[in-house]
């Protein structure tokens, strides 16, 4: 049974997607490449350099491969008509130039250049959050859709700051409260990234076409959107009582989430080739994830401010590569994988370099040891390209569409949830 014939596995804009995950594994290379070189010491870098690095793992890798998701997710259903393939058609080109123009500014300059490119980015984020919502109507949503239409609502709320934010840098004109350097982080990282996580997450374990979403998963969704949404006024208005408020929805989804998923992660089998130990593994930092927040919110009274950089570098490779790299490496498993793949032993190796070697990384961040950071940069660094390059060349190889799913080893199933 081929993956074009399944829902979820590719439909008319497939084409599109591949575009987008392919610019996002050649972005995300220079973002692993910067991390390497600044996580052991060999480079020090200025603001500039990290700040491209950071923006280019958020931006380049994340959001794009969101966008090429969203078109494989919400591409199922009715037909397209004409308007709305020169409409995704457009969506898709925007966001090619518009996302490594945005990402090029920070490297370049702290100008206007940013807000302005900036404003295209966002325009890419509201278009594809508004073709989501268009094709929801009438469609069988599941908790993925919901996943990622709140955290897509989210992204264009804490894109809004983040424009504003480098209008004020730019500019010196104070248009956001005292809060707004904090907030814009804080709300892509709770509000947009761990709905989008669990979704992608639970769409590996169900590849190719997710269950319909009962109340639990639509419930599952909403905590983390409200929790994002109550964290972002906590940030931006300096009410500091309300971020355990925004923690603690956050916690709920989340517990909500592995109650729903755990009879697919007993059933993992984590020495196997498949998509299923990336869907588990991004699952298990997810929780992690939320509970350092919950940690951090308690030591330091909810004032982000306090807290050290060395753990928020750990919270946020937690979320990025933990959360996100593996989701995303989970879907382009799945939506690649073939019976005659190129070089399968390699996918344990990346499996296992990216999750062991970020494992020691955030220890290592936790306890502020340095040595530790050091040996596990380069372990989890290279696994991650290694990752990049596999999955290039697979999409280079091969027709993206034509697939035989094969999210898990044969006779093992990911299935599970309510």
């Amino acid at each position: 049974m081929s993956l074009s014939s399944q829902s979820g596995t590719g439909g008319p804009f497939r084409g599109q997607a591949v575009l987008l995950l392919q610019e996002a594994l050649v972005i995300f290379v220079f973002t692993v490449v910067v991390g390497i070189l600044n996580g052991t010491d060999l480079v020090d870098f200025g603001r500039k350099t990290l700040l491209t690095h950071v923006h280019g793992g958020t931006l380049g890798w994340i959001t794009l491969s969101v966008f090429a998701a969203s078109l494989l997710l919400f591409g199922e259903g009715h037909r397209p008509g004409p308007a709305e393939v020169r409409a995704v058609r457009g969506l898709t080109a925007l966001a090619l130039v518009a996302i490594p123009a945005f990402v090029a500014t920070f490297f370049l300059t702290f100008g206007e250049a940013r807000p302005f490119f900036g404003s295209f980015a966002l325009l890419a984020i509201a278009g594809f959050l508004a073709w989501m919502l268009v094709r929801a109507r009438g469609m069988a949503m599941t908790a993925p859709h919901w996943g990622f239409l709140v955290a897509m609502g989210t992204s264009v709320a804490g894109g809004v700051v983040g424009v504003l934010l480098g209008y004020e840098i730019a500019t010196g004109r104070n248009v956001l409260p005292s809060g707004g350097e904090d907030a814009h982080p804080g709300t892509m990282v709770v509000g947009f990234l761990i709905p989008v996580g669990m979704a992608l997450s639970e769409w590996c374990f169900k590849w190719p076409r997710p269950d319909p979403a009962r109340r639990l998963g639509t419930i599952q969704m909403v905590f983390p959107f409200l929790g994002g949404l109550v964290l972002l006024f906590s940030l931006l208005l300096d009410i500091t009582p309300l971020a355990p408020v925004a923690a603690l929805l956050e916690l709920v989804g989340v517990g909500i989430f592995v109650w729903r998923m755990w009879p697919a992660f007993r059933r993992v089998d984590w020495l196997a080739r498949g998509a299923a130990p990336f869907a588990a593994a991004s699952a298990i930092a997810t929780l992690a994830n939320i509970l350092l927040i919950q940690y951090l919110v308690g030591r330091y009274a909810g004032d982000f401010d306090k807290v050290p950089d060395h753990e928020l570098l750990a919270l946020d490779h937690t979320m990025f590569i933990g959360v996100m790299t593996n989701a995303i490496f989970g879907l382009v498993f799945s939506a690649t994988n073939t019976a005659n793949v190129r070089w399968p032993s390699l996918d344990r190796v990346v499996f296992w370099g990216t999750n062991l070697g970020l494992a020691v990384f955030s220890a290592g961040l936790l306890v502020d040891v340095t040595a530790m950071k050091r040996v596990a940069t380069p372990v989890m660094g290279a696994s991650i390209l290694l990752g990049l390059a596999l999955y290039s060349v697979r999409f280079a190889g091969e027709r993206f569409g034509s697939r035989v799913p094969a999210m898990v080893p044969e006779g093992v199933s990911a299935g599970g949830g309510s």
